[in-house]
């Protein structure tokens, strides 16, 4: 799954607006294949198309569920009506009636070496933890990512968990699955 798919199932199965969450998510040009140098081989080509065709098409996914996908920030915090919150993450979810907002930092297929995209994530999840916590709030702190490789360089981490931080393993099937350290998400 590329990264905006990954963004789309987390969304689907842990935030949904239809379980009362307001999302904002963020896809950035790369992950969508806008970015980068001319494709040189024709398996870069296709991958490039198939990135593209897939972001479309979950971009149309997260419009028809009521996700804010990209746009000013600021905007959508205001219109949410809740303190902004600092940073330029992959997912923040909101749940007024639960009191409980999510922030996630997401990765998914890519060209680029899984463990520094991890360990990237990893760090904006750090700078996450040190803002202020919203008084009477349930903060849910995710790194997501998808694919074994991915997995591997996410267990490394676990010492997030000790942070608050929960390790999620995204497969194609919701059943499969897997918290890898820290707290779930309730979903319920």
């Amino acid at each position: 799954m590329f990264q905006p798919r990954v963004k789309l199932e987390v969304v689907r199965r842990y935030c949904s607006p239809r379980s009362g969450w307001c999302v904002f998510v963020d896809i950035d040009a790369s992950e969508e294949g806008r970015t980068g140098g001319e494709r040189t081989t024709h398996e870069a080509l296709v991958r490039q198309r198939e990135m593209q065709q897939d972001a479309e098409r979950v971009r149309q996914s997260l419009s028809r569920m009521g996700v804010t996908v990209g746009g000013g920030r600021s905007k959508w915090f205001r219109r949410v009506g809740f303190p902004r919150l600092d940073g330029d993450r992959d997912i923040v979810a909101i749940n007024a009636q639960r009191r409980m907002y999510l922030i996630a930092e997401v990765e998914g297929a890519s060209s680029g070496q899984p463990e520094q995209k991890v360990y990237r994530a990893a760090g904006q999840l750090v700078v996450a933890v040190s803002a202020v916590l919203l008084d009477g709030w349930r903060r849910n702190l995710v790194l997501a990512v998808h694919g074994e490789e991915a997995a591997q360089h996410l267990r490394r981490v676990r010492g997030l968990e000790a942070l608050g931080v929960a390790g999620l393993l995204v497969s194609k099937r919701p059943a499969d699955d897997r918290w890898l350290f820290g707290r779930p998400v309730p979903t319920t």
